[in-house]
């Protein structure tokens, strides 16, 4: 026999309406009825002189207090590599321009930091590009 107040109560019970709040350790349903919103994945990485963004937007390239945004629409191909310290990131425009931004991490665990959290940034965005023939 169980305690008063503690667990279900005895009997058969209907089931619960889908619009029934969820059973205790239940995740909440999102507010307002809708599915959140995905989140994009996103890059930023600075030095005291550059800085790169990507996101859901495009590149952005902060060169010496010079920001460029080039939107998806004008990235045919995106590359990124690393020797010693700094992070080269690198874009090819559908006209055949190559356009850098170069950041010094400073400290080789930065910089593997950063190659670890491009990695799929970059690969998620790259797919998504058209095909070069």
């Amino acid at each position: 026999m169980s305690t008063p107040g503690f667990g279900p109560p005895p009997g058969d019970f209907p089931p619960r309406p889908s619009y029934a709040p969820p059973p205790y350790g239940g995740e909440a349903p999102p507010p307002y009825g809708g599915l959140p919103a995905p989140v994009a994945p996103e890059f930023v990485a600075f030095d005291k002189s550059n800085a790169l963004v990507i996101d859901d937007q495009g590149v952005s390239f902060d060169i010496g207090g010079h920001v460029t945004d080039y939107p998806w629409q004008q990235i045919t191909q995106l590359h990124y590599t690393a020797r010693g310290t700094f992070l080269r990131v690198g874009l090819i425009h559908p006209n055949g321009w190559f356009v850098e931004c170069v950041i010094n991490a400073k400290k080789q665990q930065k910089l593997i930091q950063w190659l670890t959290e491009l990695g799929p940034v970059a690969a998620h965005y790259q797919a998504q590009l058209p095909r070069q023939n």
